[in-house]
């Protein structure tokens, strides 16, 4: 007995030993991935590899829910490619549209004058009848898709410069009480950081999914159905894991908790779209609307254009529109001119709203003017951020009950709350360089607009995460001294206003 003993202790210790070596090669690997699919062996032995010195910027395995998706858009990606316009067919534009402030932003809309020189039976003919088969498959082949999305979440594109931003903007959701999980699309693997992705982020219930990935399971050759940077919204939306999802610019602040506040509230549950207005007057070319197959000039129509800082989406009821969407952005080298004639803003913008009406669903679009914050530099007023309002007092307000419509979203684009931009580009300071600025407007305006001191609260997080990740977010690397240049500015400004961190209204 004693020997069959020693024998089966000698036969264990090397097993225990290899295990543990196992896990210690492993162990960094298993919080990245919450379920296992086939092919995750594989994707970390190959991660494995990259740890031994191959490529540090690679993505470890990634996460199991995009591999689900892979049959979607294998599936999604081929329709779209046999109902593609001619690619031969280029939009011709005589001149490009003003950008213009509508007197009554929820007027009805006007066309706009049209400078688009090609025919309209040409643009039907090349565009406007392979829409007509994509949306004829769309309504065919779309029955049971939504079943892969579960869950509520927010989606945003990060990578290079939009990692900085996005992170503040993941901060001030968890300041606001918002638990729920972020997904941040990053275009490919270049853009993949291991430890903002696999470190920083998952300590916010967040994580890093690679566009690009998603992307090469498509049975279409890339090259010929090609998603760049500037299109990633809509594929992103559409990828998401989540079924209701709000996609958040990454300079997009929250300033309200999106679960109790939207998710929860009309007109999101009845309509399962909302969109925000822009400043602008909407010119899309009134041959839009033909080449996609509506009669005449669609009416009540806000007199606006539409913002794509954020928006919101429940997959289960209008999955077809951001499919249609996403078809507009794939081939937007013809559609954003068709419903923005060159504008400024040009491009995804207008694709959602548009998708929805073609379709006939239901959306919702904000009555509330966009709200423009900015700051006096010395020499002259300079636009900061767009205040973007709550759905939900808007509803009430247009329905004439009592009370204030309150902000839901500051889109901070100029400049972003990037910690590593600011401190080198020159917004801090006054145009003769001798005060520092304040971007947001004053203490007072901003605890009357928003309850609280908004920019104290972003400050203690631009200095928190850039003196953090100082070293860490590659588009920092070249910035010399950047925590103590943010904590100089910081105690310059802010040291007499200090508030709590975290101050959210209610």
């Amino acid at each position: 007995m004693r020997q069959f003993a020693l024998r089966w202790l000698a036969l264990m210790i090397p097993l225990a030993i290899f295990f543990l070596f196992l896990s210690r090669n492993t162990s960094a690997y298993t919080t990245v991935n919450k379920i296992v699919v086939p092919g995750t062996l594989i994707a970390a032995a190959t991660r494995i590899s990259n740890e031994a010195g191959e490529d540090r910027h690679a993505p470890h395995v990634d996460d199991a829910k995009t591999i689900d998706i892979g049959p979607f858009w294998r599936k999604w990606s081929q329709i779209m490619y046999d109902a593609r316009p001619d690619p031969t067919t280029t939009v011709q534009l005589r001149g490009t549209a003003s950008i213009f402030e509508p007197s009554d932003p929820n007027a009805s809309r006007k066309p706009y004058y049209d400078l688009v020189s090609n025919e309209r039976e040409s643009l039907v003919s090349a565009i406007g009848r392979p829409h007509t088969r994509f949306v004829k498959e769309l309504l065919e082949n779309i029955a049971g898709d939504e079943s892969i999305f579960q869950g509520r979440g927010i989606v945003m594109v990060g990578g290079g410069e939009y990692f900085g931003p996005a992170i503040v903007s993941i901060h001030m959701l968890r300041r606001a009480g918002c638990t729920l999980s972020v997904e941040v699309f990053v275009p490919d693997d270049d853009e993949y950081e291991v430890e903002v992705c696999e470190s920083y982020l998952p300590k916010l219930n967040a994580r890093c999914v690679v566009l690009a990935h998603i992307l090469a399971q498509s049975s279409v050759d890339g090259a010929k159905l090609a998603i760049r940077h500037y299109q990633l919204k809509a594929p992103a939306l559409l990828f998401s894991s989540f079924e209701e999802v709000l996609l958040l610019d990454s300079d997009s602040i929250p300033v309200a908790d999106p679960t109790t506040d939207i998710f929860e509230t009309e007109p999101y549950i009845s309509s399962g779209l909302i969109v925000w207005p822009d400043f602008w007057g909407a010119t899309e070319s009134p041959k839009f609307w033909s080449v996609v197959g509506v009669p005449g000039f669609p009416a009540n129509l806000p007199a606006t254009s539409s913002e794509a800082g954020q928006l919101v989406v429940n997959k289960r009821t209008h999955l077809a529109p951001l499919l249609l969407a996403t078809y507009y952005n794939v081939f937007g080298h013809l559609y954003y001119p068709l419903l923005s004639q060159g504008a400024l803003g040009q491009g995804d913008k207008e694709t959602f709203m548009a998708a929805a009406v073609v379709l006939n669903a239901t959306y919702y679009r904000v009555k509330t003017p966009v709200g423009n914050i900015g700051r006096d530099d010395g020499r002259s007023y300079r636009g900061t951020a767009m205040v973007q309002h709550l759905p939900s007092d808007d509803l009430a307000k247009s329905q004439g009950k009592p009370g204030t419509v309150r902000p839901a979203f500051l889109h901070s684009n100029t400049p972003k709350m990037n910690a590593g931009h600011l401190v080198d580009e020159g917004d801090l300071v006054s145009a003769d360089g001798k005060s520092r600025l304040r971007l947001l407007g004053s203490k007072s305006d901003q605890q009357k607009l928003f309850g609280f001191d908004l920019e104290s609260s972003v400050w203690d997080l631009l200095v928190q995460t850039g003196c953090e990740l100082a070293g860490v977010i590659r588009d920092w690397n070249s910035r010399k001294r950047l925590c103590d240049r943010l904590e100089e500015h910081h105690q310059k400004v802010f040291h007499d206003e200090r508030q709590s961190p975290g101050g959210i209204y209610r």
